[in-house]
C-alpha cells in the first residue's frame, strides 16, 4: 500500500512497527502498517507512483546506508514507549517525557 501524509509524521505500531513520513512523499509500506497510517490522518496513494532509488554512499566496496535521525521531542510519551521497545527497552509512561527521552538516548 502507498500512503501519503500532508505533514511530517512517525507512526509507531503496539507491535512494533515504525514508519517515519516526510511531508507529501509517497511510501510504500504492508497493508497492516498503511491502515494504521490512514488512522492517523495519511492518505491512500491511488493510480502510479514513481519511486525514487535509495540514496547510498558507497566507501570501499562496502554500502553505508544513512540512517534518519528521529525527533524524540516531537514524540508523544506512548510513541516514546513503543520506539523505547523498538530498541529493546521498557519505558514507564508515569515518568516525564524529558526523563524517558533521556533514557532513550541513554539506551541508544
Amino acid at each position: 500500500m502507498w500512503i501519503v501524509s500532508k505533514e511530517d509524521k512517525y507512526v509507531a505500531s503496539t507491535w512494533g512497527a515504525v514508519v517515519s513520513l516526510k511531508a507529501n512523499e509517497p511510501k510504500q509500506v504492508a497493508n497492516d502498517l498503511g491502515l494504521l497510517c490512514l488512522q492517523h490522518g495519511c492518505e491512500e496513494v491511488k493510480g502510479e507512483v514513481k519511486e525514487e532509488p535509495v540514496v547510498e554512499a558507497v566507501v570501499e566496496d562496502e554500502v553505508v546506508i544513512e540512517e534518519e535521525s528521529i525527533d524524540l521531542e516531537s514524540m508523544t510519551k506512548v510513541q516514546l514507549e513503543e520506539h523505547g521497545r523498538t530498541i529493546g527497552i521498557e519505558l514507564d509512561r508515569r515518568k516525564t517525557k524529558a526523563k524517558l527521552i533521556e533514557e532513550i538516548k541513554a539506551a541508544e
